[in-house]
């Protein structure tokens, strides 16, 4: 698994601490993990659905 890291924002008259995310850069970081671990899914079944869909069209043709 790949991890992104993306600074927090920093709003002007608060303490910056590292260890916990405003909600938006919360959900980003959320949509990011989802988004490669769909990625990495598409790319480990495509071999299986390049093998499946061949076999399909012979099917149809028979």
């Amino acid at each position: 698994m790949i991890a992104v890291w993306i600074p927090p924002v920093v709003r002007p008259g608060t303490a910056e601490n590292h260890s916990t995310c405003d909600n938006a850069s919360a959900m980003i970081c959320v949509m990011f993990r989802y988004a490669f671990l769909v990625a990495a899914s598409a790319v480990a079944d495509a071999p299986k659905a390049a093998v499946l869909f061949p076999a399909a069209v012979d099917g149809a043709r028979s």
